[in-house]
């Protein structure tokens, strides 16, 4: 377990740290638990796992008392029952017990009757803490040491790989940041004796560390690429995340947008706990990502009968102008939760997903030799372009609309059109410069990647800039260190501090190093420094099947840009035709 500091409070002023614990002495400590709270921090990386650590001594006023610890990850949210309640929560295994894998404590807070001295380890798991607060509900004192938070198969330890630096500071700490939010959001493969018959489930990248513990496929394509730039090609989480999904198709081919491990198979109208023919859609966009990083044949071919399945269930929901037609059973999505606005039946960034997804299945086809189905969905995919554009496109002010219903300007449409290469040059030119800020996001990291597609380096680190990432560095930001929910930073609630769809490690592996792959697993990939970004040089090292690339550029005396490159064998670098 990798710490970089802890220190404990004994009193509820978090401003001052009276113990401090460095790294190397582990997490040995002492502290003395009264009616007073004590708090101890993680520090910003924050922790998760199962709560332990052991009673040394109490005295006799205290026997029988209850030891209250509660968790947060900010100040604010420091109280007896923690930083928030769960409103929703699928209870399958009992009222006591969430739904996140492992189960965990519906709770925020835990209580541990003061009977014996001895090791305590709590029953349930806390997905994301930076403070824990202990009190002591009941007359005396109780003597606890070494409290930590075993991670035992709750995330991800020893998988990282791939570095990042450039001239700028700040960007070191996002990409930090990012692959930091991943390992906490990546989960392991373990039994569940739980349910019955009992399984070994999949393991796979959840949507948080904190909240929900679910694979979730409408944000894996904003996770995917940090996990591949920030951990070994080893990793098993984005292929278990896919098996998961796969494995949650209905008889129409229908993909469950969040599926648990333990779950059967559903049944033909079963959409599961959030119906979304658009979180379905990007089952096929996450595929064809996961294969162009890793080149995984066998999985490719695992996968095939539901992208075909899928596609052609999507299919059937278009119209004979090609504009797909939202049905209410499945109508939930990012910009929308209840069906019945008018932004919801025919809506512009729905069809631009629908437009990448036959596309990248394309793409997925022609690997495969399926010839007469990649003819098809490259069919497919070029007449839903001309339909985006002849229905959605306002060429008077330069940018897609919400919806048919609805003309309004629709950040969410017009970033993923740059973000999936829909826009043709001169459109990304007049969108651009109207994907400022918007208060999700997720949606301004895909606005940050849609400008680095299409070469505005300097748009793409100002739409950066323009959000929370920087201040999520901040030293008077006390906390956790990672991409969040929205990249919103919450002091207490519902939302999750620990959230991949959020991370920019991808991006700036991509656009700042300049390094993506061109054929699967990087048998070739273009290695393109970005031009007038402000930055003066990057370096770093990527991980791919064929072992590291290692790249570096800087600007030189001349103002020309220094190229610096070693690649493993089997991968071959190209330049691309602008």
């Amino acid at each position: 377990m990798t710490r970089t500091w802890i220190s404990v409070c004994l009193s509820a002023t978090y401003a001052v740290a009276l113990l401090t614990v460095r790294a190397e002495d582990g997490l040995r400590f002492a502290v003395e638990v009264a009616a007073e709270p004590a708090v101890v921090d993680f520090g910003p990386t924050c922790a998760g796992g199962y709560a332990q650590f052991e009673i040394v001594d109490f005295d006799p006023a205290a026997s029988g008392a209850v030891l209250r610890v509660s968790y947060a990850t900010h100040p604010d949210g420091l109280c007896d029952t923690g930083d928030f309640w769960r409103e929703t929560a699928a209870r399958y295994l009992g009222p006591d017990v969430d739904l996140p894998i492992l189960p965990a404590a519906i709770d925020r807070f835990e209580l541990y009757p003061v009977t014996k001295r001895g090791l305590v380890r709590a029953r349930y798991l806390q997905g994301l803490v930076r403070y824990a607060r202990f009190r002591l509900e009941g007359a005396g004192k109780v003597s606890i040491r070494d409290f930590t938070l075993v991670n035992d198969k709750v995330h991800s330890e020893g998988e990282r790989a791939g570095t990042f630096r450039c001239s700028d500071k700040g960007l070191e700490g996002i990409w930090e940041a990012s692959v930091r939010t991943c390992e906490l959001s990546a989960i392991p493969s373990y039994s569940a004796t739980h349910v019955s018959p009992p399984v070994t489930t999949l393991p796979y990248l959840a949507d948080g560390a904190k909240r929900d513990r679910l694979v979730w496929s409408g944000d894996l394509w904003w996770a995917e690429r940090t996990m591949f730039v920030g951990f070994k090609p080893s990793e098993p989480y984005m292929r278990g995340s896919l098996l998961m999904l796969a494995a949650n198709r209905t008889p129409e081919g229908y993909v469950q947008a969040c599926p648990w491990p333990e779950q059967p198979p559903p049944k033909a109208g079963e959409y599961g706990p959030f119906p979304s023919d658009e979180f379905a859609a990007w089952f096929v966009p996450v595929l064809w990502d996961y294969h162009l990083y890793r080149d995984d044949m066998p999985l490719l071919r695992k996968m095939w009968p539901a992208v075909c399945a899928l596609l052609d269930y999507l299919g059937r929901h278009q119209g004979e102008d090609g504009i797909f037609r939202q049905r209410a059973e499945t109508s939930k999505h990012a910009a929308g939760l209840v069906f019945g606005s008018t932004s919801c039946h025919h809506r512009s960034y729905m069809n631009i997903v629908l437009w990448l997804a036959y596309r990248n299945a394309a793409q997925i086809a022609d690997v495969l030799g399926e010839r007469e189905r990649s003819d098809k969905w490259r069919k497919n995919a070029e007449l839903l372009a001309k339909a985006v554009r002849l229905r959605f496109w306002n060429s008077s002010k330069g940018h897609f609309v919400l919806s048919i219903e609805d003309p309004s300007f629709d950040f969410a449409a017009n970033a993923i059109a740059l973000a999936a290469g829909l826009a043709t040059p001169e459109e990304a030119a007049r969108i651009m410069p109207q994907l400022v800020r918007t208060p999700h996001g997720k949606f301004q990291a895909l606005a940050v990647r849609g400008k680095f597609h299409y070469g505005d380096a300097k748009g793409a680190l100002a739409a950066i800039d323009a959000h929370n990432w920087r201040k999520m560095l901040s030293p008077d930001w006390k906390g956790p260190r990672l991409t969040s929910e929205c990249m919103n930073l919450k002091r207490k609630g519902w939302g999750d501090e620990a959230h991949p769809d959020t991370a920019l490690a991808g991006a700036l592996v991509n656009h700042v190093l300049g390094i993506k792959p061109i054929d699967p697993g990087f048998r070739t990939f273009s290695f393109n420094p970005p031009k007038d970004s402000g930055l003066t040089f990057a370096s770093g090292t990527v991980p791919t099947p064929h072992g590291m690339i290692s790249a570096e550029w800087h600007i030189g005396s001349d103002g020309k840009i220094v190229e610096s490159l070693t690649c493993p064998p089997g991968t071959v670098r190209v330049t691309l035709q602008k």
